[in-house]
């Protein structure tokens, strides 16, 4: 018998009346009798969804021969939304966005310093909502939201909304970690059967096989930690402090080259701003460092890809293929020196903020519309919430404690080909540190639209003191997507507001952003909240 969640004792066993639940969602306990009916009832209109996180994974990194598994069962089969955004480029920022619905301003967690402590409405995300929509919930992950295992007490609490839990709470450890099963302890060594990607695509299989061929569907979100840097050294190979490879994957990649794009180590950094443009060249010793890292990351990844078609096989032997939808997705990227940046992501570039986004969504749960294998539109990580909701016929709401209005839209529309879309989206690209600055910038926000990104800084550190100080007037960038992908010719040449264009484009530009910062909601699904404006 698995272990359920410690919470359930506290959940009503019996079912509410449906005159009193929101939005008409069931509230029995999930192991009841009666979402069990209900679920059965549902069952050819809610899928099952497995939904893989990686984390810290580029756009660059996601290639068929890093991950030919993912791209046969995902790209082949599947949709490849190719203008996906992360609209905060940090682990927990991103990662709340994905269980809220949310932009950071709305959701509370701006950076990773701030942590989950700063998550807004805690009980009111993703799992909580489809919990109470029948579904049955299962996390499992190398990771959750930075911060949860110091929020919670004890550290290995079950985060809310989650009926099955195998969780670390040792970050960034792939071996000797720990994790919390459902509430309790659990200690993995160094063994090579101890590494931490084999150890989650093992669970997250037998939960899988458990639960797959009952009646009730499933949330399961497997997030990797792959192939984020470790805090260790590497007990089998050479990718000490590194993204760790699985023994079997050590070496793997030892012949890649690192990318060579033109933002590499930047030759003219004078049209950035003064606190980038300052930035040294990148000399040989830190290059083959960067080397090392790439193709460290390259091989953590192979795993991860083993993962995913472990999944896809656990379902298919349950019997579910035709009832489950498969999300892939990255929280953030990271930079390997492009634009002389040697560490680390947060900076509204490309490299950092445009993720790999994939969906294989059935036919059934199509509307019957052929299957779309890529989209071009604008779309972000606050979509990701607003489609699995649609899907699941699921509303964002705790039940007596009211909802949530997210920012995101639901994706479902362009794989159907029924419903609007905005024609020129603009998604909000943000980060606000308070306090103990890692980056130069420590506040900025932008607007990306499909040919452009516009940001303002308004915080950057004092090299002097090291502290965040205000930047009057603020120092701006601007790039042309479409003739400079690679964001090389700020068109605010060294982040001048006088430098910048000065008609009627970049004036729509700041308008929109002045609403895009304060927003919430979508109009005409949400009504609007203490007059602010709503999100594109």
């Amino acid at each position: 018998m698995p272990l359920l969640h410690p919470q359930n004792s506290l959940v009503v066993g019996c079912l509410v009346l449906l005159g009193v639940v929101a939005a008409g969602l069931a509230l029995a306990a999930p192991n009841s009798s009666g979402a069990d009916a209900r679920a059965a009832a549902d069952r050819s209109k809610q899928p099952n969804i497995v939904l893989i996180q990686a984390d810290d994974q580029t756009l660059r990194q996601f290639t068929q021969v890093v991950m030919p598994k993912t791209t046969r069962l995902m790209v082949d089969h599947g949709t490849e939304f190719t203008n996906y955004l992360a609209t905060t480029g940090q682990c927990c920022p991103s990662r709340a966005t994905l269980l809220t619905g949310q932009y950071a301003h709305n959701h509370g967690i701006t950076s990773n310093n701030v942590g989950y402590r700063g998550l807004h409405r805690k009980q009111n995300v993703l799992p909580v909502w489809l919990r109470h929509a029948g579904y049955r919930t299962m996390h499992v992950g190398g990771k959750y939201v930075n911060g949860y295992p110091a929020y919670a007490d004890p550290p290995v609490r079950v985060a809310p909304g989650w009926e099955q839990w195998f969780t670390a709470y040792s970050p960034t450890h792939y071996y000797d970690y720990k994790l919390s099963v459902n509430g309790y302890h659990e200690f993995r060594g160094h063994r090579p059967d101890d590494y931490i990607g084999r150890v989650l695509a093992k669970k997250a299989s037998h939960l899988i096989d458990t639960y797959g061929p009952l009646r009730r569907p499933f949330y399961l979100q497997l997030d990797t930690l792959a192939p984020h840097v470790a805090e260790q050294d590497d007990p089998w190979g050479e990718c000490d402090r590194k993204a760790i490879p699985d023994p079997r994957d050590e070496g793997r990649f030892d012949g890649a080259a690192l990318p060579d794009p033109p933002s590499f180590d930047e030759r003219d950094m004078a049209d950035k701003p003064s606190f980038l443009a300052s930035a040294p060249p990148l000399n040989e010793v830190y290059t083959q460092k960067l080397l090392a890292k790439w193709r460290c990351a390259l091989a953590s990844l192979s795993q991860v890809d083993r993962s995913v078609a472990k999944l896809f096989t656990a379902v298919k032997r349950a019997g579910e293929m035709s009832n489950t939808v498969f999300v892939f997705v990255s929280d953030n990227g990271l930079f390997y020196g492009e634009h002389r940046i040697r560490s680390g992501k947060v900076f509204p570039y490309e490299e950092a903020v445009h993720l790999p986004f994939l969906m294989r969504v059935p036919r059934r749960y199509r509307e019957g519309a052929s299957r779309v294998p890529d989209v071009g539109k604008l779309v972000g990580n606050i979509d990701i919430a607003p489609t699995i909701l649609d899907l699941a016929r699921a509303k964002p709401c705790r039940p007596h404690h009211g909802c949530r209005a997210m920012d995101g839209r639901s994706v479902m529309p362009l794989l159907t080909g029924s419903g609007d879309w905005p024609e020129d989206r603009g998604l909000l690209a943000e980060f606000r540190e308070p306090d103990l600055p890692r980056y130069s910038t420590c506040e900025f926000a932008g607007i990306r639209t499909r040919d452009e990104i516009y940001v303002e800084h308004y915080r950057v550190v004092n090299p002097s003191t090291g502290r965040c100080v205000d930047h009057i007037p603020p120092a701006v960038e601007l790039y042309n997507l479409s003739s400079d992908p690679f964001q090389l010719d700020n068109q605010c040449y060294g982040g001048s507001t006088d430098n910048c264009r000065h008609d009627e484009a970049q004036a729509d530009l700041d308008r929109r952003l002045a609403k895009l910062r304060q927003c919430i909601g979508i109009r005409g699904r949400d009504e609007r909240m203490d007059g602010r404006p709503f999100c594109e």
